[in-house]
């Protein structure tokens, strides 16, 4: 973490504002909340000078990393930061922490169980494979079937260039997204290529394996960085990886590396507004549908590009709605002893959805997607894949 950060401290007035944001305070009395266990605690620690963690550390674990407490501070504090520091020193249970471990390195399971979808997915729902997971910490619940990607791009060269990072879900579990994301950029004017970079490192950072998110921001920097070089925009459709890279790397990496990428990551809606440029068609809209705001989308600050999108070309009636988290945050729902407390969460919006009376969800999270049709049955897509509909009719 940067100096910056360390100084960031002194602006927090305890006002508690953040508290009331969290949605695991609202759900599990015993968590201290972000104020407590972020710049209230920090002081502490720089007041015994950073020695052994303390008995409450351990609440850290209940963080869910969803920054929502970040968004709400008037005084721009980052309580999610100290929060993840301290989190990293955590030594905890080892069954726990393999478990962790396992879910940190959901790219390895993609990239293998993607080899052979049919044949993993099966797998996936044998009891003893089941069991096998809940005897070393995971839910049992509904996991993501795996795909194997095929993806077709144009090889035309263009003056616009994009540099599309899908992420793991869209690469390993739904790479109709990426298909789509590329439909649309070429229908934009861009020549398209896709980002040769690994995980963002977002299951690393919200495991408590900072370390190792660092190295791989790193590696994953650079690379980016040789395409800015040559004239590339980098392109995300994922919040939690565009999120990664516009702010988690600034933290991990503070200096000028990290503050040009920064300056030259969009998300794919967010682009399409700044350019205006619209190849789409609006007829024969979406009666009704639901979209769902990430609490990762929300954090980079970039309003609701892909909703207006929606509102204006696919969907007569568009619910926007973005005062609540779904509560699985990643690997976080997928953890047994956290698994009834991410459906609590999520409990709010199942239920407006449920009484919205929609047929379909649409939200820029892969694992949003997962929760929400977990918890309410309902169909849930990608704006890509909806708006792609849209533009296919003009070819």
């Amino acid at each position: 973490m940067s100096k910056g950060d360390e100084r960031n401290l002194d602006h927090c007035l305890k006002c508690s504002t953040c508290h009331t944001q969290c949605p695991v305070v609202a759900n599990y009395l015993a968590f201290p909340g972000p104020k407590q266990l972020g710049p209230e605690l920090e002081r502490l620690r720089l007041a015994r000078g950073g020695k052994a963690p303390f008995e409450i550390d351990e609440a850290l674990n209940y963080c869910t990393n969803c920054k929502r407490c970040d968004i709400a501070c008037p005084h721009g504090v980052k309580p999610s930061y100290y929060n993840i520091k301290n989190k990293a020193k955590l030594k905890g249970k080892s069954l726990n922490k393999f478990r962790d471990w396992i879910l940190a390195h959901n790219v390895w399971w993609g990239k293998i169980g993607s080899q052979i979808p049919s044949l993993t997915n099966f797998g996936l729902k044998f009891p003893l494979t089941r069991l096998s997971m809940g005897l070393v910490g995971v839910a049992n619940r509904h996991f993501p079937k795996y795909e194997k990607k095929k993806v077709i791009i144009s090889k035309e060269k263009k003056e616009k260039k994009a540099l599309y990072y899908a992420g793991c879900y869209a690469s390993y579990n739904e790479p109709q997204i990426i298909q789509a994301a590329v439909n649309i950029l070429e229908a934009c004017g861009y020549q398209v290529e896709l980002a040769p970079a690994a995980c963002c490192g977002t299951p690393m950072v919200s495991n408590g394996l900072l370390e190792e998110a660092g190295k791989l921001a790193e590696k994953n920097t650079d690379i980016f960085l040789k395409y800015i070089q040559q004239g590339f925009k980098i392109i995300t459709t994922c919040s939690s990886c565009g999120l990664a890279l516009k702010e988690e790397y600034a933290h991990m990496l503070p200096g000028e590396k990290s503050n040009r990428l920064r300056k030259n990551i969009w998300d794919l809606f967010e682009i399409l507004d700044e350019e205006g440029i619209l190849p789409f068609s609006s007829s024969q809209k979406i009666a009704k549908a639901y979209y769902h705001v990430p609490c990762h989308l929300k954090a980079q600050g970039i309003g609701v590009p892909a909703a207006n999108l929606l509102k204006a070309i696919a969907i007569k009636e568009l619910i926007i709605e973005d005062s609540y988290c779904c509560g699985i945050s990643g690997t976080y729902g997928f953890k047994k002893e956290k698994y009834a407390l991410s459906m609590a969460i999520g409990g709010p919006l199942f239920q407006d959805i449920k009484e919205s009376q929609v047929p379909l969800v649409i939200t820029d999270c892969g694992t949003c997607k997962l929760q929400i049709e977990h918890g309410t049955g309902v169909t849930v897509n990608h704006p890509a894949v909806i708006l792609e509909n849209y533009l296919k009719k003009t070819q």
